[in-house]
């Protein structure tokens, strides 16, 4: 399914949720203004202090000091408020400070809505220290996973070096533990973190990397529900050219420093462990393991710890080996240290660590919207220091538990009940909700949850609580429809999920006659009840392109039902007919006429007639510019337009673009639109915008397993193999049986020289792969495995399937053999039969052996995909 791309990018029909997977081999060229990232990074929101106390004297350890040191500590020339970087990006206030920079909140002038956190480097960092700062970002491999703050690039604006990071909203572990829960945490609560820090820790391990400096400040807990490992500035591989080339002073903290760090020995991944296992005992109790003494102190005085009641007999003994002194002794993986501190399942391994962590995880909240009301007293935990004699024992207050506290103005719209007793009328309860989410995603102060995920409780006996808690939403927004004679009630009730207080609710009783024609109006003013109470009575701009037939309205949300629950040529079929029964019942029905051409579009993909695909995708394109003229503000149908039909319909890059940057400019904030957005610029090389917006949209949408794997796609074409191989978990922790995460997987492994991998997963019979999928992915496994004669047979078998409409992964197939003249013969024969199947031409890295090839450069240029 995956061999034109007029397929390859329709597999779901649905215009909010098109499918973006191209041939096996859709990869994008490195980025050759980005250098790996592996730089010093405070975490937006933190004050780090600076960290070099004299070794045993007492001083205070976390928070007090940061602000005043960072106004302080620098003589760079700092940044104003307004000022521009690397001409694009406008500060707009300072985050924090650290040793090796000051951190600031920035705009994307070319991207609105596009926010950063901007860390500049001091100017008065030694030459030595930078040179080695730059070789180290040269040479030290890209991390990036869930659990590791992203840095998108490091950039040179004339005299500054910047880094470009993703921007955290939350709180740092150093702040928790002073300001929300005093002095530690019961182990329930502090388990999610210490999973999360244990699988970003383990994963730098593997690629070699070793932190050297973690501890409470580096430690970010985030208010999308996952906590994130900072500041891997002073990171170094742990074998290789680097080995002998020391850090400065900054290269350590000494609280959380090992013996052998303090003596200035290389790093070692044992050395993590101890400051891993210093952090765990710290959120535990509040306190260091050895107070205000440095290991070599400690050691010198045969400290030892105490067992903290959290713990069982058999955690704590884990504890203590990690905290051993010498490394001989000490714990030898980040996994061991998780399988000895894990509370009930010891076989646990990294990767289910990393599933249930994102699930679990403890949210927090920068702003000040919603207070905490409810806080649950902690026990008491005891620590019991001996250092020589005489021993000290310390109580430790009682904490509150941990806060729910999501991002301010967040709320997701729940599918209302039908209460009218007919099944029959479900899609109409649902198609209200939908409606709300519509409305609501319009409003530019509000982050609205999309209706994949809001709708995947429905049914669902979830409390309020619950449910906003797994969506990561501080309001709730619920409702339902009853028909009592000739009377519909609907009745709508907004929650507040921290406290479970209803905030607002109406009911809304009209005539059975008039209620469908009334059903948009009625989703207006609930939006603006909402607006008035959330956000001080803030003007929307509501959803366009209605109706006021009721008749039409009944049969778009009859299509629009058919679209998500029947995704087949039968479905496509009988959606269309709807949709041209409501523009028959009101022909300025600019809603209806948007989702025909996404009907039309699933009927392409369905086709495997290259003259019926060039028709659907026409009669799709006056579907969907005639929605747009009747409605010019409505964004749904300009994302249709540009994403999905001129792009993958007629490869007019130009027009697309026009289309895509309307949409966004209307609903910034709508998921679907993030979606096409992140397609379209990751199809054109510019990596970090596309997966920018990827992220965003999965943050609005977090159960639609849909967007996931959209993700899986863009890391793909911007060649981020590892990082595909560890997402693609996250899809099939939403859903286990996804043929998109094993094709994703069996891409990276081929890309990244594993072929023997790749054959694994696509000769088994349990994996899901469609056929055409399959048999491309063993002949080129079997061909990189010198299996000749079975590469050949798997690809004739798939010349047999697809004809004529799989030329461009015919061609990448002999690209990757060696046979330049039939790849290009392939993909001539592509652009006669069809050329949107070529949209992938910039980003595939099969295509790497023709690229230089003049026939290939001419073709990019005719596409316009090519410089």
């Amino acid at each position: 399914m995956l061999l034109s791309t007029a397929r390859a990018h329709s597999a779901d029909p649905m215009a909010s949720e098109d499918n973006r997977r191209l041939p096996l081999s859709t990869e994008v060229s490195p980025r050759a203004t980005e250098v790996d990232p592996q730089l010093s990074a405070c975490a937006p929101g933190e004050l780090p202090p600076e960290e070099l106390p004299q070794t045993g004297t007492p001083t205070s350890h976390r928070g007090a000091r940061g602000l005043a040191q960072a106004e302080a500590s620098s003589s760079t020339s700092r940044l104003a408020v307004g000022d521009l970087i690397g001409e694009r990006y406008r500060i707009e206030r300072v985050l924090g400070e650290g040793g090796m920079g000051v951190v600031y909140l920035a705009g994307d002038e070319q991207v609105a809505g596009e926010r950063f956190a901007i860390k500049v480097l001091k100017e008065d960092l030694r030459p030595e220290a930078l040179r080695l700062l730059r070789e180290e970002v040269r040479k030290t491999r890209k991390l990036s996973h869930p659990n590791i703050v992203d840095v998108h690039s490091v950039n040179v604006d004339g005299p500054r070096l910047y880094v470009l990071m993703e921007y955290l909203e939350g709180k740092s572990l150093d702040t928790l533990l002073d300001e929300e829960f005093g002095r530690g945490m019961p182990f329930s609560h502090a388990w999610p973190i210490i999973e999360d820090v244990g699988a970003a820790l383990g994963y730098a391990h593997d690629h070699n990397v070793i932190h050297s400096d973690l501890k409470p400040a580096n430690v970010f807990a985030t208010t999308s529900g996952r906590t994130k490992l900072l500041d891997f500035g002073i990171a170094r591989i742990s074998r290789g050219p680097l080995l002998h080339a020391r850090s400065g002073p900054r290269a350590l903290t000494p609280a959380y420093a090992s013996c052998e760090m303090l003596e200035g020995k290389e790093a070692d991944r044992r050395d993590d462990i101890y400051s891993f296992a210093c952090v765990v005992y710290e959120i535990l109790c509040g306190q260091r393991p050895f107070g205000n003494l440095t290991a070599l102190e400690a050691r010198k005085a045969r400290a030892t710890i105490a067992p903290l009641e959290a713990l069982s007999r058999s955690q704590h003994a884990a504890l203590a080996q990690a905290l051993a002194f010498e490394r001989e002794a000490r714990t030898g993986s980040v996994e061991k240290f998780l399988k000895g501190l894990a509370p009930e399942s010891p076989e646990r391994s990294r990767l289910p660590a990393i599933l249930a962590a994102s699930i679990i995880a403890i949210a927090v909240a920068v702003g000040v919207t919603y207070f905490v009301l409810d806080r649950l007293s902690l026990r008491r935990h005891s620590v019991l220091v001996q250092a020589g004699t005489p021993e000290v024992q310390r109580a430790v207050p009682p904490a509150p538990a941990a806060v729910f506290n999501p991002p301010p103005h967040s709320i997701a719209v729940l599918p209302f009940l039908n209460m009218s007793g007919d099944g029959t009328q479900e899609y109409f309860s649902d198609g209200v909700s939908e409606e709300l989410i519509n409305e609501l995603a319009h409003v530019q102060m509000l982050q609205v949850c999309a209706r994949t995920s809001s709708f995947s409780f429905k049914g669902k006996d979830l409390d309020v609580g619950t449910i906003a808690r797994k969506l990561n939403v501080g309001m709730i927004l619920e409702g339902s429809i009853r028909r009592s004679g000739n009377t519909v009630r609907i009745t709508a009730q907004m929650v507040n999920a921290i406290n479970g207080f209803q905030i607002w609710s109406q009911s809304y009783d009209r005539d059975l006659r008039d209620i469908l024609t009334l059903q948009t109006e009625i989703a207006v003013q609930v939006a603006q009840e909402m607006q008035a109470k959330l956000l001080g009575g803030e003007t929307a701009r509501m959803e366009v392109g209605g109706t006021r037939n009721s008749a039409a309205y009944d049969e778009y949300l009859r299509g629009k039902q058919i679209l998500g629950t029947q995704q087949d040529i039968d479905g496509m079929h009988r959606a269309l007919a709807a949709f041209e029964q409501a523009i028959a019942l009101d022909p300025n029905f600019a809603a209806a006429h948007a989702q025909r051409a996404v009907a039309l579009r699933g009927l392409a993909y369905f086709s495997n007639e290259p003259t019926a695909v060039r028709q659907f995708y026409a009669e799709a394109r006056q579907a969907a510019e005639r929605a747009i003229a009747l409605a010019p503000d409505y964004a749904d149908a300009h994302i249709v337009l540009g994403w999905h039909i001129l792009l993958q319909g007629f490869v007019d890059i130009e027009g697309a673009a026009r289309e895509v940057d309307r949409a966004m400019a209307l609903v910034p904030g709508s998921a679907a639109v993030l979606d096409g957005y992140a397609g379209f610029q990751g199809l054109l090389g510019h990596d970090e915008l596309a997966l920018d917006a990827m992220r965003r949209a999965i943050r609005l949408d977090p159960q639609n397993p849909r967007y996931r794997e959209h993700l899986l796609a863009n890391l793909s074409w911007a060649r981020r193999f590892e990082e595909v191989l560890v997402a693609a978990q996250d899809v099939k922790a939403l859903r286990a049986k996804d043929s998109y995460a094993d094709f994703y997987s069996a891409n990276s492994h081929l890309a990244l020289g594993h072929p023997e991998a790749a054959l694994r997963i696509c000769a088994s019979p349990t994996t899901p792969l469609e056929q055409d999928d399959r048999h491309f992915c063993l002949a080129l496994a079997y061909h990189a495995l010198g299996k000749i004669a079975e590469a050949t047979g798997e690809l004739n078998e798939l010349k047999g399937l697809r004809g004529d409409l799989g030329a461009a992964n015919y061609g990448a197939a002999y690209a990757q053999w060696g046979d330049s003249a039939a790849a290009l013969r392939w993909l001539a024969t592509a652009e006669r039969v069809s050329r949107p199947s070529l949209l992938h031409l910039k980003v595939d890295w099969m295509l790497d052996p023709i690229r230089s090839q003049p026939q290939f450069q001419a073709l990019g240029k005719r596409l316009k995909l090519l410089p």
